[in-house]
């Protein structure tokens, strides 16, 4: 590995000495330039070429881990959540609007962006942000109002 980066860094000299067509050698130098910094480091130096510059849609892809199971070996898929769970999303989901169930389920139970679900929903991305906050504050009511009650009991 001594002797390559030796080589690169021979290389990279003669690079530097040309001065003809400076668009492409300035390319080759700095392209020459990360592989030595690679080879040394042992790793992708800085964020040329790597997913850290990437913004954040095309860096994370959500995934459903029931469906991911599927690709797993030797793994069966979960089993669906407990009655009890599923009968307070669904009491959570009916003490909201119908926009805002929709809105909320794109948003946060199928990962699309607010500017993504205002396109599948026909309107803005500043209004479904208000439906999902919306949304969210009368859960959080629902949920404080049961525990209240559940308190009392």
């Amino acid at each position: 590995m001594k002797e390559l980066i030796r080589e690169y860094k021979k290389s990279l000299k003669s690079l530097k000495k040309v001065k003809t067509d400076m668009l492409y050698l300035n390319s080759m130098i700095s392209d020459t330039q990360w592989a030595i910094e690679y080879m040394e480091k042992g790793h992708m130096p800085g964020a040329k070429w790597s997913v850290a510059r990437w913004s954040r849609e095309k860096r994370e892809i959500p995934v459903d881990p029931l469906e991911m199971s599927r690709y797993v070996k030797n793994r069966l898929p979960q089993g669906c959540a407990p009655q009890w769970m599923v009968e307070l999303l669904e009491s959570l989901m009916l003490s909201l609007s119908v926009r805002e169930r929709e809105a909320y389920e794109l948003v946060r139970g199928q990962y699309f962006s607010f500017e993504q679900a205002g396109r599948l929903m026909g309107c803005k991305k500043g209004s479904v942000q208000n439906l999902v906050s919306r949304a969210e504050r009368k859960i959080a009511l629902v949920v404080r109002k049961q525990t209240i009650s559940e308190r009392d009991l």
